[in-house]
Order: structure tokens, then sequence, then C-alpha cells
């Protein structure tokens, strides 16, 4: 009798390891003649996540980890295809590798359960609730007290979804503003941006002695366990997935684009993802 089909473990590295970890779970339910039993094969796939994504896995709601067809679909839109050809402000040395993209832009759909909470963190290695607070200077901070988080909306716009900030008057959207006024913002990027807010009247950030400095509304995509992914806008149809990390106090709070080249000069701060708390 033959054996069956090897399955590795998954640790979340990179969407190329996510594709070579559905396929080989397709294999073994093959093998097993059970490729059409989804809650089998989510059953089967929950003992080979490992590290990072083995805590991603257990914060997913109920219904996606006990469904192989849903936990497929999670799986894909977390470690997406990457694209080759991404625009950068400033150009980077050809031999770095391709950024990692931003989920496709049409995905602007927002699960009922997640139009609006707090806004939370998650720190790796960390099983302590954080949330994003913004500090005195209209810079994004992390805090452990709820009663401090920032509260958001979901609002669905062209290209993705925008975060209205909802305890805080007058009326807010939350933005990312650069600390360099000349950012590189691509592969080999050790620039770092940070959470601001945009008032709705006037769409201009607080004034805080760096109006050079580029900026945005956050622009989104909020997957179904609720995990928001902010990008940078380039135009309409791209954008660069922005990354998370935190200090190592767990206070300062800062966003990147190339998370690598990052952590290669920051190696004591601490990667992070953001999250929708939802709120009654």
């Amino acid at each position: 009798m033959s054996s069956p089909p090897p399955v590795e473990r998954f640790q979340g590295t990179s969407w190329e390891e996510c594709q070579e970890f559905i396929l080989a779970i397709r294999a073994h339910a093959s093998w097993e003649r059970k490729q059409r039993d989804p809650a089998w094969m989510a059953d089967f796939a929950a003992n080979y996540f490992w590290h990072h994504a083995l805590t991603w896995h257990s914060r997913l709601p109920k219904d996606i980890r006990q469904d192989w067809s849903k936990l497929e679909i999670a799986l894909l839109d977390r470690w997406p295809v990457p694209e080759d050809d991404l625009p950068q402000i400033r150009p980077t040395p050809a031999a770095a590798p391709p950024l990692a993209a931003a989920p496709p832009p049409n995905t602007n759909e927002i699960p009922n359960h997640l139009l609006q909470g707090l806004l939370k963190l998650v720190l790796d290695g960390s099983y302590i609730n954080y949330y994003v607070k913004l500090g005195n200077r209209s810079m994004g901070c992390s805090t452990s007290d709820p009663s401090e988080a920032t509260h958001v909306r979901c609002i669905a716009s062209s290209g993705g979804i925008l975060l209205e900030r909802i305890n805080h008057s007058p009326p807010s959207w939350l933005g990312v503003r650069w600390m360099s006024s000349a950012p590189t913002i691509g592969s080999g990027s050790t620039d770092d941006a940070y959470i601001t807010y945009v008032d709705e009247a006037t769409l201009k950030p607080p004034p805080v002695g760096m109006a050079d400095r580029p900026w945005q509304r956050i622009l989104c995509t909020v997957l179904a366990s609720g995990e928001v992914i902010p990008t940078w806008k380039i135009d309409e149809t791209k954008r660069i997935t922005l990354f998370t990390f935190v200090s190592p106090d767990k206070t300062a709070l800062a966003l990147v684009a190339d998370p690598k080249a990052y952590y290669k000069n920051r190696n004591d701060e601490i990667r992070a993802k953001l999250f929708i708390e939802p709120t009654a």
C-alpha cells in the first residue's frame, strides 16, 4: 500500500508556502478519499498550523476553522500572490526582490459583524490585548486600556475600505503619514510611517510641523477574521501593503512597507497585526 502524501507544518512565511500547504492538504484528502468532506479536511489541516500561522488560525471564527472551503479562501486572502510590477515613489535597486502586493483592491465588502469596533493590536508572541490609541501629538500608539482605544467604523469606497474615527469630535478618518519627507516605499525601504487622523471637513491631517511629509487616508482590506490590512495607495489600481511594528516597550507604533528591511535595522521591535474588535 502506498504511503500518504506528506504534509509539512505551515508557518505562514510566504504565499509560496501557503499554496504548497493548500495543495498538500488537497492531495492528502484525495489519498484518504475525503476530498469532498470539508469538515474532515479542516480538522486535518488544523494539526499543521505552527508559529505565526497557528496564532492566526486560532483567532479565526469557528465556522471558518471547521470548513476547509472557507479556510482555504481565508488562507489565500491572508497570503495573496504578489504582483511583479509594483510602482514605487522612489526607485529601489533592481536586484531587490519584489514586495508582496496588497490584497486585490476590489475587496471592499465589509462583513456585517465588522462594521465598527475597536482597533486592536495583536503582537507576535503576546496574548495580552493591546489597542491603537491616538496620542497627544495625534500619532498612533499602543495601549492595553480598551477605554483609550480608537473606535472605528468601516466605510466602503472605490478600491477599498476607509476607517472612520467615531469616538472623537470633530469627525475624522484614520490616516497614515511618513516620518520622512522623501520616503522610499518599496523593496528595501527602512522608512516608517505612523497612524494619524484626517479631518472629514478639510481632508487634512493635524498641523504638527510635518506638512511636507507624504500622507493619505488609510485604505485597507478587512478580512472575515477581522484582520485589517492597511495599504499605501499609488494610483487607482496599485497599492502597497503596510506592515505593523511595535516598540520594545509596547508603546510606539509604526507602519512600514518592507518588514524584512525595516527589521534588520530595528530588530528589537515586535511584529504585530491590526484587527477590528467588534462592538455592539
